[in-house]
C-alpha cells in the first residue's frame, strides 16, 4: 500500500519540480495529459489514469492504464484523486493542478474540499496544503501565507508562528480576509476545529 502518491496533471508544470516531488513518492500516478510532463522530467509513472484525449504520442510499453469515457461527470485530476485515496494513499502530492485554463485552476482548487487526508498542490516554487485539523509548515521569516476558507466557513482557526495571529477565529468563504498574511517566526502553522481551509504558502520574492 503506497503510503505517498504522487499525481501528474497536465497543467502548468516544470519537469524538475516534478523530479522533486517524486524523491518522496511511493507511486506515481499521470492523470491524462501528465503522461506528458513524466516524459520530460524522465519519469516512469505506475499508472496512466485519463480519456486519454491529451495524448497524442504512442503510450509506454507494459503501462497500466485506466481509461475512462471522455463524456464524464468528473475531470481527469478528481477520478485520479480518487483513485489514489482507493488505493490507500496516507498523502497526495500533485504537480500541475494550475494552468491556462482558468476554469481548471479554480476547479482543482474548490475540488479539496471532497478529501479529508493531507493533499499538497505544488506549482511554481509554491504550495498549496489542505487543512482539515493541523498543520505545520517548513518556512522562513518573510514568506506569505493564505489562509483560504474551502467551506462556507471555517471556526476555531489558531496560527502560530505569522504576523495577523487568529485566536478561535473564524474565516468565511465570501472573504478576502485570510490573504497574504506573513511568516515571523517558526516554526508556523495552523489549526482548525470546524470545516477545511487551503493554505498557500508563497517563499519570499517567489511564486507566479
Amino acid at each position: 500500500m503506497p503510503r505517498t502518491i504522487l499525481i501528474l496533471a497536465s497543467g502548468v508544470a516544470s519537469p524538475e519540480e516534478a523530479r522533486e516531488a517524486a524523491k518522496e513518492a511511493d507511486f506515481i500516478l499521470a492523470a491524462d495529459g501528465g503522461l506528458a510532463l513524466a516524459k520530460k522530467a524522465g519519469l516512469s509513472v505506475d499508472l496512466l489514469l485519463g480519456d486519454l484525449d491529451s495524448l497524442s504520442a504512442p503510450l509506454p510499453e507494459g503501462l497500466s492504464v485506466i481509461r475512462v469515457p471522455r463524456e464524464k461527470d468528473a475531470t481527469d485530476l478528481e477520478l485520479a484523486l480518487d483513485h489514489a485515496v482507493s488505493l490507500g494513499a496516507k498523502k497526495i502530492v500533485v504537480v500541475g493542478a494550475f494552468g491556462a485554463r482558468l476554469d481548471h485552476t479554480l476547479a482543482n482548487a474548490n475540488l479539496l474540499e471532497k478529501y479529508d487526508l493531507p493533499i499538497v498542490l505544488l506549482h511554481g516554487g509554491c504550495r498549496a496544503y489542505l487543512v482539515a485539523d493541523r498543520l505545520e509548515i517548513q518556512a522562513k521569516a518573510g514568506d506569505l501565507v493564505s489562509l483560504l476558507p474551502l467551506t462556507s466557513e471555517v471556526c476555531g482557526i489558531f496560527t502560530w508562528g505569522l504576523r495577523y495571529s487568529l485566536e478561535d477565529g473564524v474565516l468565511v468563504r465570501a472573504s478576502t480576509r485570510g490573504v497574504s498574511n506573513e511568516v515571523v517566526a517558526t516554526p508556523c502553522g495552523v489549526r482548525v476545529r470546524e470545516g477545511k481551509l487551503l493554505l498557500i504558502h508563497i517563499p519570499k520574492g517567489g511564486g507566479r
